[in-house]
């Protein structure tokens, strides 16, 4: 009767490895390049791109919230044409080859629920907003073209006049008028103007005016004869810190916009 030799302890050594080679190559078999587009258009309006800075793009794993890849979208608002004027037809592409997008690339092993968030424009701060959706992506299935498009809602309002913290005088028969000037355009940049494509006569524009912390008036902004661009007059007869919030509404898209602005008064 002859004993089977033990193996040697290379020959184990040799044996793990191959195991452990076999099993990484049977893992990566399995993982496949699975490529995201990712667009963000402004609600009643176009993508948004580079011209505002693009939208900051960010994919999670939706059970665990580990980032599996982030970016931004780059490229133009799209066409005009397509997506403000002619009718939709479904099925046919919204976006063409240069509309702002971000393509994100993964290696799926299994369908993986992602979440994917959108949050711009990001050269307008103040405007910030962010839209989340979930999606699941399996392995090899690509979603290109159009893409995933997230719709970011309200309007990016910028004070113009008075800036930030300015200085004014107030005269010796305290009669002061003062020009507050706003601009306004949509998400994606897209100019606001009376019968225009986003035509503003249907938009609301305020400014509500404090005096050292407490209410003191509110009065509409008009068109200042300039694209996207809004005034009034503010009458001012006391020194002392004044804060201005501007607002935008548009009753049929529910599009909404605010900024700030204080300037000071002395005597």
């Amino acid at each position: 009767m002859r004993l089977r030799s033990r193996p040697s302890d290379t020959e184990r050594v040799m044996r793990s490895l191959i195991l452990w080679t076999l099993l990484l190559f049977s893992t990566t078999a399995l993982a496949a390049e699975t490529r995201l587009v990712v667009r963000a258009l402004a609600r009643d309006g176009k993508f948004v791109g580079t011209s505002m800075g693009g939208v900051r793009v960010v994919l999670r794993d939706a059970q665990s919230g580990q980032v599996l890849v982030s970016g931004v979208t780059a490229g133009s608002t799209g066409n005009t044409q397509t997506l403000m004027k002619q009718p939709q037809v479904r099925g046919a592409p919204l976006a063409d080859e240069s509309s702002a997008k971000f393509t994100a690339t993964l290696d799926v092993t299994e369908p993986r629920l992602v979440t994917v968030e959108v949050s711009g424009p990001l050269a307008q701060r103040q405007a910030l907003a962010t839209s989340t959706t979930q999606l699941w992506m399996l392995p090899g299935k690509h979603i290109e073209g159009d893409g995933l498009i997230l719709e970011l809602p309200g309007f990016v309002m910028n004070v113009v006049t008075p800036s930030a913290h300015e200085f004014f005088k107030l005269p010796a028969d305290k009669k002061l008028t003062l020009p507050l000037r706003a601009n306004l355009t949509l998400m994606c940049g897209c100019p606001t103007e009376p019968k225009g494509l986003w035509d503003s006569s249907r938009y609301e524009l305020q400014a509500t005016v404090k005096h050292n912390g407490k209410p003191l008036t509110q009065l509409p902004l008009k068109y200042a004869g300039k694209t996207s661009t809004f005034e009034a007059a503010l009458s001012v007869q006391q020194q002392g810190i004044y804060e201005v919030t501007v607002t935008a509404y548009d009753p049929i898209t529910g599009n909404t916009g605010v900024d700030y602005t204080t300037f000071i008064v002395e005597s």
